[in-house]
């Protein structure tokens, strides 16, 4: 398609907001990652998993689009592929992570391995040259997956229609497998292994729940947004908008189920190697936010989602999808800081420090102007699509492009 002036004038907009954000933020995280590099690691990896929990929540979306089909993946398409097509610029936005292993990990220092059977016994997993290695590997991966959904992607030769369907299919499927197990050992190595002793075999899902959710939450936003413009003018319906709903409030409950179970398992089971963990979670100030992960991750959004009322209305489950997205930094918060910040006592300390604000905007200053970018670009194409009627109502005209 051709898009109108004005939607290119505000994705425009939005890269030179996203420049200016990224290099404020990003002098200030620079600066602080000399000087004060322990607050600058808690900081910048809280925030990478939030806006690489956006990325790949787009990629889970697209792939669980090429598997299924359906209307509701028509009216967000272009917006999902913009979104985890950012992946490349995070893998670089990585390298102070991949950098400062020695900095992050206690298992990376060998006399804190010498003094612990436990991390001596994991020595062979959890060492600096694997932990590289294998970030390096996730990122081919995640990068192979997303060619492989862009060359099956509607393009602008109709001919190819059929058997892109049929590739669509494949790819996605064989990728979900290839993204669910690199996503567990992403989780396991990156935020995990903070806290090297303890363990959970519902970590990795509890992440990829948390990335629908960021996906889903944000590509709402993106069309609601732009639903002035075509095609989302025809396409973002109350029909459309019901279905999308209905999907957020499945990665709602997916993502409160796992989390639960996870306390569940390790309540049951009141070992003391496991329930450190949530110890450190539930105590002083930490315990009011698993409070409020619980009420307004959780509860609050799933009963507005269960009204089809809000859903229908752009308004309605714009502010679920807002509050949602907050609350993701907030369940990345109670995860990866407390494992950096301890007491004498300890327990960890809350202390939300201005470097907080400074790499979440740092991070998504650059995420949003290479999505904004990348969007400019998906929109131009054209979608061929024998199924495509299914995105429009009853009412609208013939079918048009995404």
């Amino acid at each position: 398609m051709t898009p109108s002036a004005e939607l290119l004038d505000r994705l425009d907009r939005l890269q030179r907001v996203g420049k200016t954000l990224a290099g404020v933020s990003g002098i200030v995280c620079l600066l602080s990652w000399f000087f004060i590099p322990d607050q600058f690691y808690a900081a910048w990896l809280t925030a990478y998993f939030y806006w690489l929990g956006m990325a790949l929540g787009c990629l889970v979306l697209a792939m669980l689009h090429g598997m299924t089909g359906g209307a509701w993946g028509r009216a967000i398409r272009r917006v999902i592929e913009a979104g985890y097509q950012t992946i490349p610029v995070l893998a670089l936005l990585f390298i102070p992570i991949w950098l400062g292993v020695a900095q992050i990990y206690e298992w990376a220092d060998p006399e804190v391995v010498r003094q612990s059977e436990t991390l001596a016994r994991k020595a062979g997993y959890l060492n600096v040259v694997g932990f590289q290695i294998r970030a390096i590997v996730y990122f081919v991966v995640w990068v192979a997956i997303t060619w492989a959904l862009d060359r099956s992607s509607p393009n602008e030769e109709p001919a190819l229609e059929s058997p892109r369907v049929e590739r669509l299919q494949r790819h996605s499927g064989l990728s979900f497998i290839a993204f669910g197990v690199t996503m567990t050992l992403a989780a396991v190595d990156w935020s995990m292994s903070l806290e090297p002793e303890w363990f959970s075999t519902m970590y990795g899902l509890i992440f990829i729940a948390g990335q629908g959710v960021s996906g889903l939450s944000f590509a709402l936003l993106v069309v609601v947004t732009l639903r002035e413009f075509k095609p989302w003018s025809e396409i973002v319906n109350p029909a459309r908008l019901n279905d999308l709903g209905n999907l957020l409030l499945a990665a709602v409950m997916f993502w409160a189920y796992c989390s639960f179970f996870q306390y569940l398992v390790i309540w049951s089971g009141n070992l003391p190697e496991e329930n450190v963990w949530y110890v450190r979670r539930t105590q002083g100030i930490w315990q009011y936010f698993a409070l409020i992960l619980a009420g307004l991750h959780f509860a609050v959004p799933f009963l507005l989602l269960l009204s089809r009322d809000l859903k229908q209305q752009a308004v309605g489950i714009c502010r679920v999808a807002i509050l949602l997205l907050c609350m993701r930094y907030v369940d990345l918060y109670w995860l990866i800081v407390p494992a950096f910040r301890q007491s004498q006592s300890g327990l960890p300390e809350l202390a939300f420090l201005w470097l907080d604000v400074a790499a979440l905007g740092a991070i998504g200053g650059v995420w949003l102007t290479v999505f904004a970018w990348r969007l400019s670009v998906r929109i131009r194409l054209p979608i061929y699509d024998p199924s495509y009627q299914e995105a429009l109502d009853e009412q609208s005209g013939h079918a048009v492009v995404a």
